[in-house]
C-alpha cells in the first residue's frame, strides 16, 4: 500500500490530510511485515518500534488512513487516526512566572494574566526531558528575551532543549496551556512532578522523557537521512511538507512542541475541547 506523498496531498485544496499516529507502548512487533508497509527495511521498522513517544507513520486521506491503520496495527504497532486539525488551534507556550501549589488549586502567573487549575479538573499533563548528556544549557537572558517577545513559535524553540511541563485544561469548553520550565524558577524537577498527584484526574504523558529533541527538517541540510529519520519521522521533509499543509505555523514547529500537542490530541480531553 502506498500513501500519497505530501506533495499530492498539498496540491488539492481540499481537507486537512489525515495522520495515522503511533501511540506506544507497541506489542510484539512483526518487523518483516511491518517493513513492507512502511517502505523501510526491518531495522528501521525496529527502530520506529522501540521508540517511546508518539509520531506520525502515515498521512493521507481518511480511508486510505483507516485502511493502512488496520495493516499496520495487525503487524503489532499500538495505532489513533487524527484529523491533522487536532495539531492547530492550541495555545502555544507562555512559560509561567509563578507558580504556587494552594489547599485546593494550582496558582499560575503569566506576564500579563494569572490562572488557577482546581485539583478536581481533568488535566493533561505532558512532561518533556533532554537527556542529561545532551541537554544545552541555555541562557536565562535568551528564554526571558523570547518570553518578551510574545511569539509562540519563539518561545517554543527556546525551551527545547530544557525540561518543559505542560498542563492542559478545558476553561469554558476552550482548551488552556500552563507550561513550565523548571529551571527557569529554580523548582526541582521531582518535586514538581510529586505536587502534580494533587491533580485527581491528572493524565500525564511523559513519553517524551529521555528523548533527544531533532533539529527540523531545513532544506540543504545534512543529518536528515540516517535510519530514524525515516518517513514521516522528525526532522524529515515529508512530515514538513505535512505539517505545513495543515498549518504553516507548524512548518519548522519544534519537537518537543510538536509531541506536546500530540499528546494532547490522544488524549481525551482533545475529543472534548473547543480550541478555538
Amino acid at each position: 500500500m502506498r500513501p500519497p506523498t505530501p506533495a499530492q496531498l498539498i496540491s488539492s485544496p481540499l481537507a486537512i490530510p489525515t495522520l495515522v499516529v503511533s501511540n506506544p507502548p507497541h506489542g510484539e512487533v512483526d518487523l518483516e511485515a511491518a517493513a513492507k508497509l512502511l517502505a523501510i527495511d526491518p531495522f528501521a521498522a525496529g527502530l520506529k518500534a522501540k521508540f517511546p513517544a508518539p509520531e506520525v507513520m502515515m498521512a493521507s486521506g481518511p480511508e486510505e488512513a483507516a485502511a493502512f491503520a488496520t495493516a499496520l496495527g495487525s503487524t503489532g504497532f499500538t495505532l489513533t487516526i487524527l484529523n491533522g486539525s487536532a495539531l492547530v488551534g492550541l495555545p502555544w507556550p507562555d512559560p509561567v512566572s509563578s507558580l504556587v501549589f494552594d489547599a485546593s488549586y494550582l496558582q499560575a502567573s503569566f506576564r500579563n494574566e494569572g490562572v488557577t487549575i482546581p485539583y478536581d479538573a481533568d488535566v493533561v499533563g505532558v512532561f518533556c526531558r533532554p537527556p542529561a548528556d545532551r541537554s544545552l544549557q541555555a541562557r536565562q537572558t535568551d528564554l526571558d528575551r523570547a518570553v518578551a517577545s510574545g511569539h509562540g513559535p519563539t518561545i517554543a524553540e527556546a525551551i527545547q532543549w530544557r525540561t518543559i511541563l505542560d498542563l492542559y485544561f478545558l476553561d469554558e469548553g476552550s482548551v488552556r496551556r500552563v507550561t513550565v520550565v523548571p529551571d527557569a524558577r529554580e523548582r526541582d524537577v521531582e518535586r514538581l512532578l510529586k505536587d502534580l498527584r494533587r491533580f485527581r484526574r491528572l493524565r500525564l504523558d511523559d513519553r517524551l522523557s529521555g528523548v533527544r529533541p531533532r533539529a527540523a527538517f531545513v532544506a540543504g541540510s545534512v543529518g536528515h537521512e540516517g535510519p530514524e529519520r525515516r518517513r514521516y519521522s522528525f526532522g524529515t521533509l515529508l512530515l514538513r511538507q505535512v505539517l505545513d499543509s495543515i498549518s504553516p505555523e507548524l512548518r519548522a514547529v519544534p519537537q518537543y512542541e510538536f509531541g506536546s500537542r500530540l499528546a494532547y490530541a490522544l488524549s481525551p480531553l482533545s475529543a472534548s475541547s473547543d480550541p478555538r
